[in-house]
């Protein structure tokens, strides 16, 4: 950092508040010299304590920064920087104003400007000064990339003068990245501080969260008189503590509204109150809801009654907060009150909408706009590299200025202490919230990161975030793990920062971690609990480093891998005293150092002669592209589980094929098929991103084919998952519908025998590359074998495409379930149009 900055930073400023009645110009402003202050912070006596907190805040840093004593005075008629809200400011350029009249959408706006003989850092509320001061301190060099002291970059400088004219409004009223199961008690104040430093938060409190079971508490004695006004389901009452309303029941909706008044009594200074249904379906199906509309409908006639009854009669506008997700995802046929916030969830979808179809048909009525999105969740990801959604940096790049686009002014971010993998996610997301076009910058502000950060070693370190970035497509587990070890070894070499070095020793506990979670996901029996345990045991260890969710890791994975178990005394909630399975102890130089050298000698890297390209599962018809071809296959033969993609057009559509079991004779004695039919995007309790919709079992092994039916209930993705015990069985596909099988390094094909299928090459590919060997061969689409796999050993291989070869169907001939595909979407399918594609592809190639 240099020791003397000048800054000359022209932003759009229109003056909102002077000391005088006088504007003065715009001028440099000098703050320290050699060291020692020229000025003192100046903070209006009335201010309040967030005020005076935000001045106290400028000064530590400052200090930190120039090295000089900063006085805190009350005195506003010397020079200095004044920190206030705008309504102790006594000038003639502006009608005076109370932090109370301030409107909702501008309470977090605020004013930074120098001139010859102060500076203003203004605020219209306390909330807007407090993102004044942490800007103020940004324009210095002063960064908070993640949470925690090592994470906190203070630039060095002794003589100090600005020359600033900014005026700053979110782009994003509200701006919310929160942990799915809560911080612990070591990350919940460093998350709040990291925070308020990169200016998240909201200029009112949206709150959307699920309600209906809050109101059903609140008012048990009226529910418990009136059982009439819970759904009514199969004819009867439900009893839920969870239960849908009866919303066509005036009383019903009187009590919400009655309910509504006395929380905002309780809370006056609340802006908002939720009215989001709770979870899940079992919507009342009496005949006057019924004749009400739709779910989404029922839904907003609540949300828009409570609307309007909470701003009868006061000067305070307070709005109702309601989620677009799961049932009443789809957009209403009604209008949207005014004061009705809609926050759009970007997952959990039905009725075949595509996300910005919802968007549009939400704003149609003339709702104000939220999203709720997904950066990590424990279920889908494990805090895994480049797994978390929160990790494409391109994605984020690309989403959170179109969602602003389309109309949405607040966000809400589910995620996870995962600040490993999803760490420069989050603080690029934090930049654009504010400023959507801080998009612009994603290279500016990931090398400013890197040479911030890791200094000499940033370069290496580079190619280190490559592997956390899930914008970038990456090659098996163990060549990703053996990079990072070598990487951070490499970067060890190169800086005596000790800085520095404590960020590399907590991102080594991070690849340690990631280490150990890939063991466990791949142990059985006795092995499996073992490298759960030590898994485990690691993370809670290495908590304070904040770079994987172990909260969330330790309460859930047992629930849902029934291999595993913890201990009663080992459990999450057990304290540290009593429980075997937690430690605080410090890690050791000569165990870190124990780490990488045992990931280095475990993992080897791979090297490729392609590079391999990242698709999303994001799947619709390849029907489109009019690719044609004879049917190479019409049934599947598999042995333990077999995983295939389908897709309904209809409403209610029957999805039916045929299923023989008990293909070799001496294992029928393993029981009946089971079949699962899962919609994917689907809504969920329990935070997956598909949704069981139907079961089958009645197909015994016994080796005659049985006609199979399932319904799927909307449109949409689906996913069909076949399990036997081991016997053999084999699905017979009987209609256009798709089926598709994926054939990923991740997710490997499941069939068994030797198979033919199709595969997409998509427009401008110059290479094939796979990974494949011992049987099979590559057809080209004029039907000539370019690459025979027969007594190759299992490795990487490619094949070039010819001119005029891409924007075509190739296949791959008697194949086993080894082969996989990397450079084009790694999905197989036995006919033109079995195939499903990825969104993107279909986008790009059409």
């Amino acid at each position: 950092m240099k020791s003397k900055i000048f800054y000359t930073l022209f932003f759009l400023f229109a003056l909102t508040s002077v000391v005088t009645a006088v504007e003065p110009e715009i001028s440099t402003f000098s703050i320290t010299r050699e060291g020692k202050a020229l000025v003192p912070i100046l903070v209006p006596q009335e201010a309040g304590e967030k005020t005076q907190a935000a001045a106290e805040n400028l000064q530590v840093y400052l200090e930190k920064i120039t090295g000089a004593t900063f006085e805190i005075s009350n005195d506003l008629k010397q020079p200095g920087i004044i920190v206030t809200p705008r309504e102790y400011l006594k000038s003639t350029l502006f009608p005076h104003t109370t932090e109370a009249h301030v409107e909702w959408n501008e309470r977090e706006d605020y004013s930074i400007a120098t001139f010859n003989q102060g500076m203003l850092v203004v605020g219209k509320t306390e909330l807007g000064v407090e993102h004044a001061v942490w800007d103020l301190l940004y324009q210095l060099g002063y960064r908070q990339y993640f949470p925690g002291e090592h994470w906190e970059i203070i630039p060095q400088i002794q003589d100090l003068e600005l020359k600033l004219a900014i005026q700053a409004s979110p782009d994003y009223h509200s701006r919310r990245i929160w942990y799915g199961y809560g911080a612990w008690d070591h990350g919940e104040e460093p998350l709040k501080d990291w925070n308020r430093k990169n200016r998240l938060g909201a200029a009112i409190q949206l709150n959307t969260g699920h309600a209906y079971g809050r109101i059903i508490t609140a008012k048990q004695a009226e529910f418990d008189a009136h059982p009439e006004y819970k759904a009514l389901l199969d004819g009867k009452r439900t009893q839920s503590k969870q239960a849908k309303f009866c919303i066509s029941n005036a009383g019903l909706r009187q009590l919400v509204i009655e309910y509504a008044h006395e929380y905002f009594e309780e809370k006056p200074d609340a802006d908002t109150i939720s009215m989001d249904p709770s979870d899940g379906g079992n919507w009342c199906e009496c005949e006057d809801c019924q004749r009400m509309g739709s779910v989404s409908d029922r839904a907003l006639i609540l949300a828009n009654e409570v609307a309007r009854a909470i701003n009868k009669d006061t000067e305070r506008e307070r709005f109702v907060g309601m989620y677009a997700y799961n049932y009443h995802s789809p957009p209403p046929t009604i209008e949207v009150d005014p004061h009705v916030i809609i926050s759009v969830a970007t997952s959990f979808l039905r009725g075949g909408y595509t996300l910005d179809q919802l968007l549009q048909g939400w704003a149609d009525k003339g709702a104000k706009l939220g999203i709720r999105d997904y950066y990590s969740v424990s279920t889908w990801d494990r805090d895994q590299p480049a797994k978390t959604r929160g990790s494409k940096l391109l994605w984020l790049q690309e989403k959170i200025p179109h969602y602003y686009a389309a109309g949405a002014r607040f966000s809400s971010a589910e995620s996870g202490e995962s600040w490993g993998t999803t760490g420069l996610g989050h603080y690029f997301a934090a930049r654009m919230l504010w400023d959507v076009t801080e998009a612009d910058r994603l290279d500016e502000i990931t090398d400013e990161f890197l040479t911030n950060c890791f200094g000499s070693a940033s370069e290496t370190m580079r190619l280190f975030y490559d592997q956390l970035n899930g914008s970038r497509p990456h090659l098996i587990r163990e060549d990703q793990i053996a990079r990072m070890y070598r990487l951070l070894q490499q970067a060890m070499t190169e800086t005596d920062d000790q800085q520095v070095e404590a960020r590399l020793n907590d991102l080594l506990l991070y690849t340690r971690f990631a280490d150990l979670y890939g063991q466990y996901s791949e142990a059985s029996g006795d092995a499996r609990q073992a490298a759960f345990e030590k898994m485990i045991r690691h993370s809670y260890r290495a908590r304070h480093a904040k770079l994987m969710h172990i909260k969330a890791l330790y309460r859930d994975i047992d629930s849902r891998d029934r291999n595993i178990e913890i201990p009663e005394e080992a459990k999450w909630s057990v304290p540290e005293d009593r429980n075997p399975w937690k430690s605080s102890e410090p890690f050791s130089d000569e165990e870190l150092q124990a780490y990488l050298e045992e990931g280095i000698e475990r993992y080897q890297p791979v090297e490729l002669d392609f590079e391999p390209m990242d698709y999303s599962e994001e799947l619709v018809s390849a029907a489109p592209l009019q690719l044609s071809g004879e049917t190479l296959a019409s049934n599947w033969s598999f042995r333990g589980t077999l995983e295939a993609y389908t897709q309904t057009t209809r409403p209610q559509e029957e999805i039916e094929f045929g299923l023989t079991g008990g293909l070799i004779k001496h294992y029928r004695d393993r029981g009946n098929i089971k079949v699962e039919l899962w919609k994917i995007g689907g809504a969920s309790d329990t935070g997956e991103s598909e949704t069981l919709i139907a079961t089958d079992r009645s197909v015994p092994p016994e080796g005659v084919t049985h006609t199979v039916t399932m319904r799927a209930d909307e449109p949409g993705l689906y996913k069909l998952k076949f399990t036997d015990g081991g016997d053999m069985s084999r699905v017979e596909w009987r209609q256009e519908m798709p089926f598709t099988i994926q054939a990923s390094l991740e997710n490997p094909p499941q069939y068994n025998l030797r198979m033919n299928h199709y595969f997409y090459v998509p427009r401008g590919t110059k290479v094939i590359g796979f990974l494949g060997g011992d049987t099979g061969k590559i057809v080209d689409p004029d039907g000539k074998t370019v690459f025979v796999m027969e007594d190759k050993k299992t490795s990487f291989y490619s094949v070039p495409v010819g001119l005029g070869q891409d924007g075509k169907l190739w296949s791959i001939r008697s194949a086993t379930k080894s082969f996989r595909l990397m450079t084009v979407p790694p999905y197989l399918a036995g006919s033109a149009d079995q195939l499903l594609l990825p969104e993107e592809v279909l986008k790009r190639d059409q």
